[in-house]
């Protein structure tokens, strides 16, 4: 077994604002939004690559092309899934200008989630480092990008030849960092692989060498998060609620706790009942006529 070292800290929360695009969608609300884990069971959001690009523009990222999206600083950027190239590439570059350094090359149905905290954790790497700094990215062991996946309880093997995987206790996923070498890299082939395979999810998750440790563990700290993601009912018809590593709910009051303000303040806004015309006023009973005076009585 790998230890989990405790001198690792890496966290960068996914934003906040990503989140609130999610729960503002049509399908979010109760009637049609259910909340689905493990992570690995779990596919891309519904228009993803234009909540995607909305996130980064939001953030203050250029689009100088349309299936492109780059970070000001010209050494982040994004290649959304378009045409003959139907996959994710987030790239990073020491400098503007520079050889890409790294790369995660990943397909569309990834959980949009993993994507967007992958990206920020990226963006905090260069924001963090000095002003003067020739090389934001650091290379280092990727193999120390999967131990969130340890402290999640998922098992690990170390191969004899020095690769490392990990599974999740239900399966149907798996995480390896293969045998650094020259060669490898020379043929293209990605220094560490995620992949999920189960009956609603099916898909690859490549990193380059080069791709900062710190980056890798963004990505698999998202995917073991035991916090379930919010879905589509008709999107997650394949996943059967009675498997045991399965959790399906549909969404509920209760469930409004853990909801943004923001997101909150939206569905409050689309719940508010249409105000009712006032009734009208009631009519005030007719004054009695005044009774006319007897003869008799006037004597």
């Amino acid at each position: 077994m790998i230890p989990p070292p405790a001198t690792h800290h890496w966290r960068t929360p996914l934003p906040t604002s990503f989140r609130d695009l999610i729960e503002r969608q049509d399908w979010a609300e109760p009637s049609k939004a259910v909340t689905v884990g493990p992570r690995h069971f779990i596919s891309a959001v519904p228009d993803s690559e234009r909540l995607v690009a909305e996130f980064l523009t939001d953030r203050g990222w250029q689009r100088p092309r349309d299936d492109r999206l780059t970070r000001p600083c010209g050494r982040l950027g994004v290649h959304l899934p378009r045409g003959p190239n139907p996959e994710w590439t987030v790239w990073g570059a020491q400098h503007r200008g520079a050889q890409v350094a790294w790369t995660l090359t990943v397909q569309p149905w990834l959980p949009t989630e993993l994507l967007a905290a992958t990206i920020t954790e990226a963006e905090a790497v260069l924001e963090e480092a000095p002003p003067q700094e020739r090389e934001p990215f650091v290379r280092g062991v990727l193999a120390l990008g999967l131990i969130p996946l340890a402290r999640a309880g998922w098992t690990d093997d170390v191969h004899p030849r020095g690769s490392v995987s990990f599974r999740p206790p239900g399966g149907f996923a798996n995480a390896v960092v293969a045998v650094p070498s020259s060669l490898r890299e020379l043929r293209g082939k990605p220094a560490a692989t995620v992949s999920s395979y189960g009956p609603n999810s099916y898909w690859d998750a490549k990193f380059s060498a080069g791709t900062p440790s710190r980056v890798l563990a963004a990505f698999s700290r998202e995917l073991a998060d035991p916090e379930p993601l919010l879905r589509n009912a008709d999107h997650i018809r394949q996943l059967s609620p009675t498997h045991k590593h399965i959790t399906i709910r549909s969404l509920t009051d209760k469930d409004e706790e853990s909801l943004s303000p923001a997101a909150l303040a939206a569905r409050s806004r689309s719940n508010a009942p249409t105000p009712a015309s006032a009734p009208a006023p009631p009519t005030p009973p007719a004054d009695p006529a005044p009774a006319t005076p007897s003869p008799t009585a006037s004597r």
